[in-house]
């Protein structure tokens, strides 16, 4: 389907959301004759959704060689109009959504002559070819008891996500760059306790994979206002073909307290959060010979540590520190296998979170990421956050002129969230989230005003 007839579908699906509209406030008979009711539960309405993300990143790692991460300059805008249709059934709303995203590299433009790489010559690299995703989804809700539940099935934004996931699950940046999700999600959210789990099926049968699947789930209960227990976990599974074929498993576990004193003492957040990290990780096909002289699989790898994260933060002006210890946890992102059969092919399907994780080291080391920033809007709706990254790891190699850390590199960073949709449905304090901001938070109040073009 090209970008024309999406976007004509689209203006279609908001033009009867105008005439939809236009009739409910003129009380005007329906179509066909029937007169509109007010009372009629199952009326279908239609409602529109505008999101709007922007992403600045500049990555300055030469101090470690780019060894764990490349230095860059990233600069995303990316606009999500979305049309959706409504209908109320007793205390259950069902929506049908369609939309877009429209994504722009900010700086990538087409060369006007072909020097060094053809690439950088193409003409879709223009502001006209920037529909990168398309989305469409069912969403069902719920009331059950205090708490709401919440289905999404189908092609749906990352940001419906709530849950405070370590970065060893998701990096900062997954959200812009992969920011919608294939699959099933399922929530559920009350006043003292939150949970939701995902199925993310992006595998296909092709050339180059077989399957590709990662399921994750996060939630917490709270004890105190003041006090939380939760988790997050995740299970990411890749199968390759024969042009490098690969079957592996990885899994995280991350249970943790976390405790926040900063409004009992007049402060915006002053948290402490500390969990253990477990990983489990296998590669089927990694071809070793047994005692036999028989190729036999991988044995099973328990790489684990723990994790600290200390945030404070008042007017807007915070500091963030996060703090690692244990093993290497990416176990199959650099290995040496037979021919081309290497899981190291599938890395990024694998390892979803920060690289820094893969600290290279057969014994545990420390890692150590120092955040400072300014959040000038923190809303449900709107978020901003300006901020400078410092990344330290445990000192190696004996030579001065050889010798990487502590110091490893740094980011300056500048991210903006806007969702129309948090706007006009105020979130409820039942779905309220405590995500640090790895994923991003969205919640829609299933008794919030029905809003038409």
């Amino acid at each position: 389907m090209s970008t024309k007839s999406i976007l004509l579908s689209i203006a279609a699906m908001l033009s009867a959301a105008s005439i939809a509209s236009a009739q409910s406030l003129l009380d005007l008979p329906g179509l066909l004759g029937r007169q509109q009711t007010r009372s009629q539960d199952n009326a279908v309405k239609v409602e529109y959704d505008i999101d709007f993300q922007y992403f600045f990143d500049l990555r300055a790692f030469g101090a470690s060689n780019e060894i764990f991460m490349s230095n860059a300059t990233l600069n995303v805008a990316r606009f999500s109009p979305s049309a959706m249709l409504r209908f109320d059934q007793g205390d259950a709303t069902h929506r049908l959504a369609l939309g877009i995203d429209l994504t722009k590299n900010l700086g990538v433009n087409p060369t006007s002559v072909a020097v060094y790489s053809d690439a950088e010559h193409e003409a879709r690299l223009g502001n006209i070819d920037l529909m990168r995703d398309i989305f469409f989804y069912y969403n069902y809700r719920r009331r059950i008891g205090i708490g709401i539940l919440d289905l999404y099935a189908g092609i749906h934004p990352r940001t419906v996500l709530e849950g405070d996931y370590t970065r060893a699950i998701f990096a900062d940046d997954l959200r812009y760059y992969d920011p919608n999700l294939e699959g099933i999600t399922f929530k559920y959210s009350a006043p003292r306790f939150s949970a939701e789990i995902t199925a993310d099926l992006v595998g296909k049968r092709g050339v180059d994979r077989v399957g590709q699947e990662m399921v994750f789930t996060a939630g917490g209960f709270k004890p105190a206002d003041w006090a939380t227990i939760g988790w997050s976990a995740s299970y990411a599974h890749t199968v390759g073909t024969y042009l490098a074929s690969t079957d592996t498993d990885f899994a995280v576990l991350n249970p943790f307290g976390r405790i926040d004193f900063g409004p009992r003492i007049g402060i915006q957040e002053l948290s402490l959060k500390a969990g253990p990290l477990f990983t489990y990780q296998l590669d089927y096909s990694m071809a070793v010979k047994d005692e036999n002289d028989d190729y036999v699989g991988d044995d099973p790898h328990f790489p684990m540590g723990a994790e600290i994260i200390f945030n404070v933060r008042h007017w807007g002006l915070g500091l963030e520190n996060t703090y690692y210890y244990g093993d290497n946890i990416n176990t199959y992102r650099e290995s040496a296998y037979i021919d081309i059969t290497s899981a190291d092919t599938y890395a990024p399907s694998l390892y979803t979170g920060e690289t820094f994780y893969f600290t290279r080291r057969s014994v545990p080391t420390w890692y150590d990421r120092l955040e400072l920033y300014w959040q000038p809007l923190s809303s449900d709706f709107v978020k901003a956050r300006f901020s400078g990254v410092g990344h330290f790891i445990t000192p190696a190699g004996q030579d001065p002129a050889d010798r990487i850390g502590p110091f490893i590199g740094m980011q300056a960073k500048a991210t903006l969230l806007f969702d129309l949709d948090a706007f006009r449905h105020p979130r409820e304090t039942a779905s309220r989230s405590r995500n640090r901001g790895t994923q991003g938070s969205r919640s829609r109040s299933s008794d919030g005003p029905v809003l038409s073009l």
